[in-house]
């Protein structure tokens, strides 16, 4: 059906749920043209709009045009969307694992939280169903379809029970709980509310251990898991398995040992013994020695080395190096010689070990040969069962040895391009060594970054601001 010339324009909303008239302004020329509410709805039937008419807006608009303006005479529904489902977590699934900065620049090491605990029966996580969506209409009469939206699954770990109706989440026992992988992990802790010492006696835990007071002389802790120590540590041994938070530092008289699968996070450490297979985060280090395969990072105020052996394979940063009354600092980063000659070491006594498993097999099938040409049986003669046992036993040995071998090689790989940056003051004293390369400073030296190039250990001026940590 043809329009009339002066019909007003129907326009309608790229998500179809709304259709606006708009009347031509008239030119002073012609007669304005009048249209009925009849015709009105007339045009937009022409246009396939046919739900959601205002009819009462179409009358106003017959008595009384609005020219020049779209004005909406009809709207649709909007479809719902649905929620899907999800689960709602009653305890932390993220924590602060770095100390935060105060505004005076010092470092609060009681920020850090390390571990989320939870008892028997307190309820972990409550499951919120989907709710499927509503359909909606646009005004061309076009049924608009939410999007479809799916349930989650039940959650899977060990540590808990789930209800009936695979709502509720209750914790099994007293312990750590963790989200690893989609999976919630509650696991048995040890927890000291004071002081571990002679009252106490040492702990050996498989699993994590949380000792809300210190660590006095004499004490042993071995944790296969986290260690959390709240107070001061003295003269001990502590062997964690994978992460050590030490929030009131070490005080220690140079033979406080400490080993750590993991990363160290520590306020202060002072005469210890450490070796750390991650990261080490700390505020100063004084006159200890201190081994760590992934980078070492001192914070706050002080974040200063004075004395003893550190050393870091991926890098150090600190604001001091050394001291104004020249203590000798030895910092190095990078793969050492030693650490070089160890990788070679174990490389060459597994070549040795594989050569002798051949040797083995060799003998082996010599025996079975012999055994077959003879007509007689040797799977029971004790020197094949001797050789077979060797062979057992070193196929082991050199599977254990392999994992270890990567992973020294993912240790050395990692120190590539290795630096030392000071973002205060290297004072002279300090002892420099990235890879096999050293040097001793004599003067001191303001805001550098110690790199190794062909030529040598270069000392390049550091601009800009050191990040803060969060």
């Amino acid at each position: 059906m043809a329009l009339p010339a002066q019909a007003p324009k129907v326009q309608v909303s790229s998500n179809g749920l709304e259709a606006t008239l708009t009347f031509k302004i008239p030119d002073g020329k012609n007669e304005v043209p009048s249209f009925t509410a009849a015709q009105l709805l007339g045009f937009l039937n022409n246009a396939n709009v046919t739900f959601g008419i205002d009819q009462e807006m179409l009358k106003r608009l017959a008595d009384s045009p609005i020219y020049g303006k779209p004005v909406k005479v009809a709207e649709g529904t909007a479809q719902q969307q649905g929620t899907p489902g999800y689960f709602e977590y009653t305890f932390e699934t993220k924590f602060n694992r770095k100390p935060t900065i105060r505004p005076d620049g010092t470092a609060d090491y009681m920020s850090i939280k390390t571990i989320e605990t939870v008892q028997k029966g307190d309820v972990i996580a409550i499951y919120h169903p989907a709710v499927q969506g509503s359909r909606g209409m646009s005004v061309r009469g076009q049924i608009l379809e939410p999007k479809p939206v799916r349930d989650l699954p039940p959650l899977f770990g060990r540590g808990f029970d789930r209800s009936n109706d695979n709502l509720t989440y209750t914790a099994k026992l007293d312990g750590k709980i963790e989200v690893n992988q989609g999976k919630i992990i509650i696991s048995p802790v040890h927890e000291v509310q004071g002081d571990v010492g002679i009252e106490t006696g040492n702990i050996k835990f498989n699993g994590d251990v949380i000792i809300h007071g210190g660590v006095r002389d004499g004490a042993v802790i071995d944790a296969a898991g986290n260690v959390i120590i709240h107070g001061l540590i003295e003269d001990c041994d502590i062997r964690a398995g994978k992460d050590l938070f030490l929030i009131s530092g070490v005080k220690g008289n140079e033979k406080t040992m400490i080993k750590c699968g993991g990363s160290i996070t520590a306020q202060f450490v002072e005469y210890a013994i450490i070796n750390c297979s991650g990261n080490i985060t700390a505020d100063y280090f004084f006159k200890s020695k201190i081994s760590c395969d992934g980078k070492i990072e001192l914070s706050g105020n002080n974040a200063s080395i004075i004395g003893g052996y550190v050393s870091a394979v991926q890098g150090i940063d600190a604001n001091d190096i050394g001291n104004s009354f020249g203590t000798i600092t030895n910092v190095s980063v990078g793969v050492d010689v030693e650490r070089t000659a160890e990788f070679e070491m174990l490389a060459k006594k597994i070549e040795d070990l594989n050569s002798n498993v051949m040797k083995i097999k060799k003998g082996i099938e010599d025996f079975d040969k012999l055994g077959q040409e003879r007509g007689i049986n040797v799977k029971e003669d004790p020197r094949r069962m001797q050789l077979l046992r060797v062979r057992i036993r070193d196929e082991a040995i050199v599977q254990e040895e392999t994992k270890r071998l990567a992973k020294m090689k993912e240790v050395i790989v990692s120190g590539k391009d290795a630096s030392i940056k000071v973002y205060r003051r290297m004072y002279a004293g300090a002892n420099i060594s990235i890879d096999d390369h050293h040097v001793t400073i004599t003067d001191n030296h303001e805001r550098v970054e110690i790199t190794k190039t062909p030529e040598g250990l270069k000392l390049t001026r550091i601009t800009g601001e050191r990040a803060k940590d969060k």
